[in-house]
């Protein structure tokens, strides 16, 4: 059992605040890796919950569904540059992830693409007592681990573990501890983009670290991918420009992605890093724009 969940929580909270300022300092983030530490894979884009301010804009999203043919190509691509390896683990969410009725289909997908990388499904838990015999099946047989974060409400947590471990899959809780306080922060969005574009990739918690692939495009984080439904629901215009992002199909090697993934892309101009706002109650989005700005 890790140490962690016998650290207050309140000390975890105050070690988050920290963490912008170490990022800054030791210029982590600028720093090329050998890996892919984390890849994220969206198999849906809303969700079941609804966060406030969640920073992947799934109370803002329409129902959205991930084609099975477009993630295989997608993993196969990634898969034949990194050499079926390189990524430190896949990590399949959303959104809600076990809204797609496919997601026994993901699964697969991901193991047969990279057989030896660590796979977890990262869900809320609230649809896992659900899922029939062939998602438990699939996830033994594709050693698929199962990561639900704990929310305040009405659900079982212990019972849910107990599921898990009765389907004999791995599963554990996300997080430090074990207390179900999960608290929201907010990473304000500056719509006038005047922002210090280094500055604010020195200090996420995401840049080339949480890596997102989607529709054939690698990202440095989830803001930029998603901040289409923020778009769209407030009548902004935040721009992702070419540089944004950068095309799996049109790149000759792993290396140039790692590369890229150093580099500050000119949309952090538009992410207020320094503003941010930490341990925010949670609760369920009222579809608020300063959910996102931090400003009424």
């Amino acid at each position: 059992m890790s140490i962690k969940r016998f650290i207050p929580y309140k000390v975890v909270l105050s070690w988050r605040k920290l963490k912008p300022f170490r990022r800054r300092l030791t210029k982590k983030n600028l720093q090329k890796k050998d890996i892919i530490p984390i890849l994220h894979i969206h198999l849906v884009d809303h969700c079941n919950l609804n966060c406030r301010g969640c920073d992947n804009f799934s109370p803002l999203a329409p129902k959205v569904f991930a084609e099975l043919a477009t993630v295989e190509n997608d993993l196969k691509r990634i898969s034949g540059l990194s050499g079926g390896g390189r990524v430190g683990e896949i990590q399949l969410l959303g959104g809600e992830p076990l809204l797609h009725q496919n997601v026994v289909d993901f699964l697969a997908l991901a193991r047969k693409h990279f057989p030896q990388t660590p796979v977890k499904l990262i869900s809320n838990g609230i649809l896992l007592p659900r899922q029939k015999d062939d998602f438990w099946a699939s996830c033994r047989l594709n050693d698929i681990e199962i990561i639900v974060t704990k929310y305040p409400v009405n659900i079982n947590h212990e019972s849910l573990k107990q599921l898990a471990e009765s389907k004999h899959v791995k599963f554990s809780f996300y997080g430090s501890t074990g207390d179900v306080l999960k608290s929201m922060q907010c990473m304000p969005l500056d719509l006038s983009g005047k922002q210090n574009v280094k500055d604010s990739f020195l200090r996420c918690s995401a840049a080339n670290r949480c890596i997102v692939l989607d529709n054939g495009k690698i990202y440095t984080c989830t803001t930029i991918p998603y901040i289409k439904y923020f778009n769209l629901s407030f009548g902004k215009n935040i721009k992702v420009a070419e540089q944004d992002y950068l095309d799996i199909y049109k790149v000759g090697s792993f290396d140039e992605i790692l590369s890229f993934l150093c580099t500050p892309p000119p949309f952090c101009r538009y992410c207020n890093q320094k503003g941010m706002i930490w341990n925010i109650d949670f609760e369920v989005s009222k579809k608020n724009m300063e959910e996102w700005t931090g400003k009424k």
